[in-house]
């Protein structure tokens, strides 16, 4: 997948955000009170450990850390509406 635009940034990121919602479900709830937080944490995690090409990406496609921020709580949104069931 190309990398050159923000759209196929966003797609890697939320891939990323829900390999993580499955790894610890017990973080990433509708009922923890420290989900918003860890959705939060989870994309400045990814922000902060972004190589330089990365981070030249980021900045050549005008992507900041609140576009991480959304894409992992929209990557949240959906991980959660399609599991819906089988999380509680």
């Amino acid at each position: 997948m190309s990398k050159k635009s923000k759209e196929s940034v966003k797609h890697e990121i939320q891939v990323l955000a829900i390999g993580n919602y499955r790894s610890y479900p017990e973080d990433y709830s509708t009922v923890a009170r420290e989900t918003s937080t860890n959705v939060q944490s989870l994309a400045k995690g990814y922000w902060d450990s972004r190589e330089y090409k990365e981070i030249e990406r980021d900045e050549r496609l005008g992507i900041q850390l609140e576009d991480y921020k959304h894409w992992t709580l929209e990557a949240f949104q959906e991980f959660m509406r399609n599991n819906e069931n089988s999380m509680n």
